[in-house]
């Protein structure tokens, strides 16, 4: 791992999940939040549930709002952005001070989203600058080490997500070969139970097979399996 310690090692795991984070459930959010428009029922409790998360709102709309902005709220996107930012922030001399911008970015953009009238316009705004971070720092980090471990926490935040939010099997099993595959390429620690876990339905999806109606021991393994 050369110069990595362990402090960087699991600051770079991090910025990597709370980046993943932030993208991946604003997708799902805009999603709710066009059926909440429609007035399509998706009760907030649920995802609430999903997410493993308590139910603190008062209301969908409730929920639609102070789960993306709220910073007083530890389960908020807003803290989520935050902590990207500060892992980040701690790490400016290893990923670079064009790389660390767009994450600035990104948590700028989610504060004028809650100042505008017009919020998933804006929003879509946050999701392209993670998206550019991970375009910048694929092409700007040079050790490949440093590059895997942060793709390490994007696998698993995105894992985790996709399981909990009930993304179809298909899929899931699509980020299950992607984070196996990763970690394979990657000298961090992995605990062997969770890998085995997750190992078995890796490829259901070229077996016609399909995932455990209940995903509570993938999740558990997904969130495991690297020793942080």
């Amino acid at each position: 791992m050369g110069s990595l310690t362990v402090n960087k090692i699991d600051r770079l795991f991090w910025m990597g999940r709370y980046a993943e984070r932030v993208n991946t459930t604003l997708r799902f959010m805009m999603n709710y939040y066009d059926k909440l428009i429609d007035d399509v029922q998706m009760p907030h409790a649920d995802v609430c549930e999903r997410l493993a998360i308590p139910d603190v709102y008062s209301s969908d709309a409730d929920f639609s709002r102070k789960f993306i902005f709220d910073g007083t709220n530890p389960d908020s996107l807003a803290v989520a952005a935050d902590r990207m930012l500060g892992n980040g922030m701690t790490l400016r001399e290893t990923i670079g001070t064009d790389t660390l911008s767009y994450l600035q970015m990104a948590v700028n953009e989610l504060g004028h989203a809650e100042k505008s009238s017009a919020p998933m316009v804006v929003l879509q705004h946050v999701m392209d600058y993670i998206m550019a971070f991970r375009g910048n720092f694929d092409d700007r980090i040079i050790d490949e080490s440093t590059r895997n471990i942060i793709k390490c926490g994007f696998n698993v935040e995105k894992l985790s997500l996709c399981l909990r939010l009930g993304y179809p099997d298909s899929q899931c099993a699509t980020e299950i070969g992607k984070l196996l595959s990763r970690l394979r390429n990657t000298p961090v620690r992995t605990r062997s139970a969770a890998f085995a876990s997750l190992l078995k339905y890796a490829d259901i999806s070229d077996a016609g097979g399909k995932l455990p109606e209940d995903r509570s021991d993938l999740i558990t393994a997904a969130e495991e399996i690297i020793d942080v």
